[in-house]
């Protein structure tokens, strides 16, 4: 029997119904293979623009180690907001979420692969995103707690203001910083327009992504200090403790020293020390200048400090030059409504260390380490 050439066989293919080969894209290996099938000819290019986002996010997935590093970070973040939507809809959908957490960034991405998509759009968005956004912030953040910021010369003798011993991944770093703000910055909105902060953006749900999905090894071990972890009534607090799930599964190890598998990075230790750099403040006040600066309240600064650092991707667009004009009037806006709130927002004792209702990044990172870094 005589095979078919390749024009042949594409000519067979094309003449399959359309309905037929809009099924192509889910039988494909990963998003490189679709991009080529969509520069094929000008039918399969047509067609492909109807692809559902669900499955080209399944296609990112499968490259995600080539095109989307760091794996699974920058997807986990490009998706986050979705998810956060979609938790929203139910008390069961946040129970899965908090779920997903326990499983670190990879329960994230498990998650929106079933519930989240991306268009070719929002791609090409990202990968631009990549060069004007991403990767100077990354730097600035490698200045701050990463390699360059060690580099400085006379390092421990004054060199820098604020030399700590921290192992850092500083693209990391940006996207667990990024995807809080994915998950948790529709929070702000609702605290200034009624005061409280529905569950699914609750003080329960952030600690659970901060403990699992920015993970750090003082994180687990000092958990289990009695002061720290258990209420006063001698009963488990869970918003402090920490299971050896997801993330932490290496410490389910018998042998000595440190357990094999987990991240070197101190994660939630070199977050929190960022956040505090004098290095990575300057960009933010000016941010926050350009619409009239700080509050002399504490707590009113706490919150407005929070709600300009804590936007997601595009909000760290905001410290890129020339990027603030589309942020203005939100800024303005939120900053009026910040100046006429009345009483101060509720604060909750975890341990050692209190984390305010709305999203509280620098408490959430207190409360995780408390007995390392911040418990006294």
């Amino acid at each position: 029997m005589k095979s078919m050439t390749a024009a042949e066989a594409s000519k067979s293919l094309l003449s399959l119904p359309a309905d037929v080969l809009l099924f192509l894209p889910t039988y494909l290996r990963d998003i490189e293979d679709f991009i080529n099938l969509a520069a094929t000819c000008h039918l399969l290019h047509d067609l492909s623009l109807h692809t559902s986002p669900r499955t080209i996010l399944k296609l990112a997935a499968a490259a995600s180690k080539i095109f989307f590093r760091p794996d699974p970070c920058f997807l986990v973040a490009a998706t986050a907001r979705q998810v956060g939507e979609w938790a929203s809809r139910s008390p069961e959908n946040t129970a899965e979420l908090r779920a997903a957490f326990r499983k670190g960034m990879d329960g994230l991405l498990e998650l929106a692969l079933e519930h989240a998509g991306l268009t070719m759009e929002r791609i090409r968005e990202l990968h631009e995103m990549r060069f004007s956004t991403i990767n100077p912030v990354v730097d600035l953040i490698d200045k701050c707690v990463g390699a360059q910021w060690y580099a400085t010369p006379n390092f421990w003798n004054g060199g820098v203001d604020d030399a700590w011993t921290l192992s850092m991944d500083p693209p990391e770093t940006f996207f667990h910083l990024a995807t809080y703000g994915e998950l948790f910055a529709p929070a702000f909105d609702i605290f200034l327009e009624t005061g409280a902060v529905p569950e699914v953006l609750d003080v329960d749900t952030r600690l659970e992504f901060v403990k699992y999905c920015i993970p750090d090894w003082a994180c687990y071990a000092c958990q289990n200090s009695a002061g720290d972890v258990k209420r006063h009534d001698g009963s488990i607090d869970p918003r402090r403790a920490v299971e050896a799930v997801g993330p932490y599964v290496p410490f389910l190890t018998t042998e000595p020293g440190f357990p094999k598998g987990f991240t070197h990075c101190t994660h939630q230790l070199g977050l929190r020390h960022l956040l505090d750099s004098t290095r990575w403040n300057p960009s933010w006040t000016q941010v926050r200048a350009a619409v009239g600066g700080d509050f002399e309240e504490e707590w009113k600064q706490e919150l407005w400090w929070s709600v300009v650092m804590c936007q997601g991707l595009e909000g760290m667009m905001m410290i890129r030059p020339g990027n603030l004009t589309q942020w203005s009037d939100r800024l303005v806006a939120w900053r009026a409504k910040i100046a006429a709130l009345p009483v101060k927002p509720t604060k909750f004792k975890v341990g050692r260390q209190e984390t305010y209702v709305f999203p509280d990044l620098r408490g959430d990172l207190d409360v995780a380490t408390s007995g390392y870094a911040c418990g006294t």
